[in-house]
């Protein structure tokens, strides 16, 4: 009787401990975009996880014509600036997995991107990227991540084109099963 009584207590501390496990694995989506590509992904990502949002927002907007903002990101990246963003209401430490979402800007991350990776912790975090590009994939954005976050557990990219965007949901609910599994 002694056994059963200590089998159903070693059971049911596991079953505990799993279920609190569960419960604590918080999922945030964090991103930035531009055109709005990066955005459409997002919300696929949304309805799949119902994990919580934060958007990246430099506090001067990119120009909205694409030559002004090619010229201003290649400004700011020979000029190793890091341009600052709005201020976000959210403790990435309550988190666990990150979806991070960006477009790839001259094979790199855009600089502000780089700002909000460099001006928060990703200590223990698992890092989920996906981009959207003109062609030219994913570039220096994966290595650029784990450098600004050295401590986080970064996993393989999904990488979009601009022009797939609007047919890419079935890939993108495909790839979030996978990577959540």
């Amino acid at each position: 009787m002694k056994y059963l009584i200590l089998i159903c207590l070693f059971v049911f501390q596991a079953f505990n401990t799993n279920a609190q496990t569960m419960t604590n694995n918080k999922t945030l989506i964090i991103y930035f975009s531009h055109s709005n590509n990066t955005k459409q992904i997002v919300e696929w990502i949304q309805e799949k996880t119902k994990a919580d949002i934060i958007r990246i927002e430099p506090e001067t907007p990119y120009p909205s014509g694409y030559q002004e903002t090619i010229d201003e990101m290649s400004r700011q990246n020979k000029g190793k600036i890091l341009p600052p963003f709005k201020k976000v209401d959210i403790n990435i430490q309550e988190y666990d997995t990150i979806f991070f979402g960006h477009p790839v800007w001259d094979m790199r991350l855009p600089p502000v991107v780089r700002t909000f990776l460099r001006n928060n912790d990703f200590s223990g975090k698992t890092i989920i990227p996906f981009n959207t590009h003109a062609g030219y994939g994913t570039g220096k954005s994966v290595n650029e991540i784990k450098e600004f976050a050295p401590k986080a557990t970064v996993m393989e990219a999904l990488s979009i084109t601009d022009s797939n965007v609007k047919n890419a949901k079935p890939e993108v609910e495909k790839w979030v099963e996978k990577v959540l599994n």
